[in-house]
């Protein structure tokens, strides 16, 4: 499961938007694509736990955007996730990327990521900080990560591959739940790309290069999913 921070639906390409996202716009050609559609919720941490519960935020115990340093709140363990369904049924599971759900990460008494059926996961709590270049805020397994170089969603993807490659089993079914940061502020996106869109200063430019990065790291993703033969699994 891909999901973005941010994005609005009219700013790819198969919806008629000006960013250039082929992988997506392949993606879905092959697939369903939704002319409505809703959110279980209008703000981050409310409409994810809608989306990995299936449940109505308000049962979950998310009833709006988690900040880790000032909230107690966070997902409830009695909450029956999606990881956790398919876990009992075989599934190796990982999450990669934003969680948004509520973390220990600062100090609070919350439960951690693998708490809610994930075997794997790397993840922040917030958004990639200071900022979606180089972040220093992952957290893997309990541990956390420190400096990294790049851009987060193409470090998400790079961790993805890697669990893929060296964590998981081959012959168990997976599932794979990547939450990218993009493209929510702060605002990153390589120059080059920017460039395409408009000048560097440009934030509208840098919004669209953020949401051309992030599909490029998916191509990256879907063509080892199509060399292993598990892109149409």
């Amino acid at each position: 499961m891909l999901l973005a921070d941010d994005l609005g639906s009219a700013d790819i390409g198969c919806y008629g938007g000006p960013v250039k996202t082929p992988v997506l716009d392949s993606l879905a050609a092959g697939g369903v694509r939704f002319t409505n559609f809703y959110s279980g919720a209008p703000v981050c941490s409310p409409a994810r736990a809608s989306l990995i519960t299936g449940r109505h935020h308000i049962r979950t115990g998310v009833y709006t955007v988690i900040q880790d340093h000032l909230h107690d709140m966070h997902l409830e363990t009695n909450e029956v996730t999606i990881a956790e369904i398919l876990k009992q049924n075989g599934y190796e599971t990982a999450h990669i990327g934003k969680w948004h759900l509520g973390t220990p990460f600062r100090g609070r008494d919350k439960p951690w990521i693998d708490e809610h059926g994930f075997d794997y996961w790397f993840a922040t709590d917030l958004n990639a900080a200071p900022s979606h270049r180089n972040p220093t805020n992952f957290w893997r397994n309990r541990e956390r990560v420190g400096d990294l170089e790049g851009y987060a969603c193409q470090l998400v993807i790079d961790e993805a591959i890697t669990w893929l490659k060296q964590e998981r089993t081959d012959t168990t079914p997976f599932f794979l739940n990547v939450w990218f940061h993009e493209p929510h502020a702060p605002l990153a996106a390589p120059p080059e790309i920017i460039k395409e869109y408009g000048e560097l200063n440009d934030q509208a430019a840098i919004y669209s290069a953020t949401i051309d990065n992030t599909d490029r790291a998916i191509g990256r993703l879907v063509e080892h999913l199509r060399k292993t033969g598990d892109l149409d699994n």
